[in-house]
């Protein structure tokens, strides 16, 4: 991630991650298919443990949109603190790209696991009109809150955490309304 902050993604080669690994190149491939696997690899756990968090609290009597509110901050917390380069990841995958076709992929994975667990607790088919629409908005905001932070000196867990968690409750509050008086649910949520 270092060579990759400082030289940008394009300008990156294998070799250039290969000496600074102190590994050969056949290396490199084994452990990651791709120079971009190494960007992805962390953002794939991410929405693994999205999906664990969500997973784990289906039979929690809490409100549905509370817990992905939870989930969302507390798995962007837990990535920041694993990896350390998180948010910096982010910026790269954000601006670059040669990114930018697997970056469309990933985010669909991260908002369809946001989906699944809305439509799971409420009846719905995870492509209905209302998980889809709750996953695109808490995407959004997440996106919004990491964009709007991404340039400032001060783009850190302590800084990004309290504002993300604080755009989700103003997003989810009516979208929790919308959810449990849905006219587009036949059979009541």
């Amino acid at each position: 991630m270092r060579l990759f902050t400082e030289n940008g993604y394009s300008a990156t080669t294998v070799p250039m991650i290969a000496e600074a690994s102190g590994v050969g190149r056949a290396t490199v491939f084994r452990y990651w298919g791709s120079k971009s696997e190494i960007v992805w690899a962390e953002f794939d756990q991410h929405i693994r443990r999205l999906t664990q968090l969500l997973e784990a609290e289906l039979s929690s009597s809490d409100s549905t949109l509370g817990i992905v509110q939870r989930s969302v901050v507390a798995n962007l917390g837990r990535s920041i603190e694993s990896s350390g380069v998180w948010l910096q990841r982010f910026a790269l995958i954000d601006e670059s790209e040669e990114l930018r076709d697997a970056e469309a992929r990933r985010w669909a994975d991260w908002a369809a696991a946001v989906a699944a667990f809305v439509a799971r607790r409420h009846g719905y088919e995870p492509a209905a009109v209302v998980p889809q629409s709750i996953a695109g908005a808490v995407q959004g905001t997440f996106l919004a809150v990491l964009r709007s932070r991404r340039s400032d000196s001060d783009f850190t867990a302590r800084s990004v955490l309290p504002e993300l968690d604080r755009a989700l409750a103003s997003v989810i509050r009516p979208l929790q309304d919308w959810l449990h008086g849905d006219p587009l649910h036949e059979d009541g949520p």
